[in-house]
């Protein structure tokens, strides 16, 4: 019943969307709500945790069950837990990079449509010279190729544009809706701590879980080894197999801090990064409204201006490339601890 209702409710904001006779604007949060409510491989570990929980209870209940068998259901419902987490943040990463891959198609049409713009506005120009004999036909040859070049330049990132639609409605799982535009994400500053990072990673992690959970099973086998009614040579294989749990844990937490250290640093790179191309696109901006008071003075030609606004333009786009490689990187470091940290 519950199943009926989500589906419903999606269906109810589909409808919403496609009918609405303005664009409507959907939000990166409401992609990602759509997307888990649709994604396959999410619906394969809830189907996986739901049988894990189920085999831990039949097990409880049943005065049959050993107690070996008992820890192991126990523990793999853990590690289902852990996995259907984790399988929602992979899903949330996909949606969110193929959110930004849309926008920034968007932005590199709208860059080369002016930059079309500049190139037919100086091919025109550099025939008329070549008319008063202030060029030469090689200029306007140049010119011409100039103009060539952009037209193609901006078909195949029309053509981008469509592909990375394409593949946003695969990401969410269903079929492409129109009228819908998508808006950049607002910035948001986080503060983490290495060590905290690492707790979290402990108890949210798949892989750390597992290996925590062979040392926990092997541990709970030597127990029932050791007494004077097990082989011998059982006792040793069973402290043989903890060891080797143990340092195979030792090991997973020794490799994660490094990872998890490395993706906190590329995310405070990110942060900087966003920093200068904020800076770099403050001064793109003051220098557009120079050109703009030297052409209203008759300093510099339309031209000038066109290639300041193209400079804007650049300048936009690497500020808010930089702005998604730090929500990427916040990604892959919650991928890194097993738990969203936003």
């Amino acid at each position: 019943m519950r199943r009926l209702f989500i589906i419903f409710v999606s269906f109810v904001l589909l409808l919403s969307i496609s009918f609405s006779q303005e664009a409507k604007v959907l939000s990166l949060e409401e992609a990602i709500d759509i997307a888990l409510k649709n994604n396959g491989d999410l619906l394969v570990a809830k189907i996986n945790l739901d049988n894990a929980f189920v085999d831990y209870e039949n097990k409880k209940k049943d005065p049959t069950t050993l107690i070996l068998a008992l820890k192991q259901a126990e523990l793999n419902l853990s590690l289902e837990k852990v996995r259907y987490e984790n399988t929602k943040l992979q899903v949330i990463q996909n949606v969110r990079n193929a959110y930004f891959n849309v926008l920034e198609a968007q932005t590199q049409v709208k860059l080369y449509e002016k930059q079309l713009a500049y190139y037919e506005e100086t091919f025109n120009a550099t025939k008329a010279k070549y008319q008063v004999g202030n060029a030469t036909a090689t200029d306007v040859s140049q010119a011409e190729l100039n103009y060539l070049s952009a037209v193609n330049s901006l078909k195949t990132a029309q053509n981008n544009l469509t592909i990375y639609w394409s593949q946003f409605w695969q990401t969410l799982g269903i079929s492409p809706i129109e009228k819908v535009v998508l808006r950049e994400p607002e910035m948001k500053v986080y503060n983490f701590n290495l060590d905290d990072l690492f707790n979290i990673a402990k108890e949210n992690l798949s892989s750390l879980v597992q290996a925590k959970n062979n040392v926990e099973l092997y541990e709970l086998q030597v127990k029932l080894c050791d007494n004077d009614y097990t082989p011998k040579a059982t006792l040793i294989s069973a402290m043989n197999s903890l060891e080797s749990a143990k340092k195979s844990y030792e090991q997973t937490l020794n490799s994660t801090k490094i990872t998890i250290a490395q993706r906190l640093e590329q995310l405070n790179a990110s942060l900087k990064d966003i920093e200068v191309q904020q800076k770099n696109l403050d001064l793109a901006k003051e220098n557009y409204k120079i050109i703009q008071l030297k052409l209203d003075a008759g300093l510099v030609t339309k031209l000038d201006l066109m290639n300041a606004e193209i400079n804007v333009i650049k300048a936009e786009n690497n500020y808010y490339s930089s702005l998604h490689n730090y929500w990427k990187s916040l990604d892959s470091l919650s991928l890194a601890v097993g738990k969203a940290l936003y």
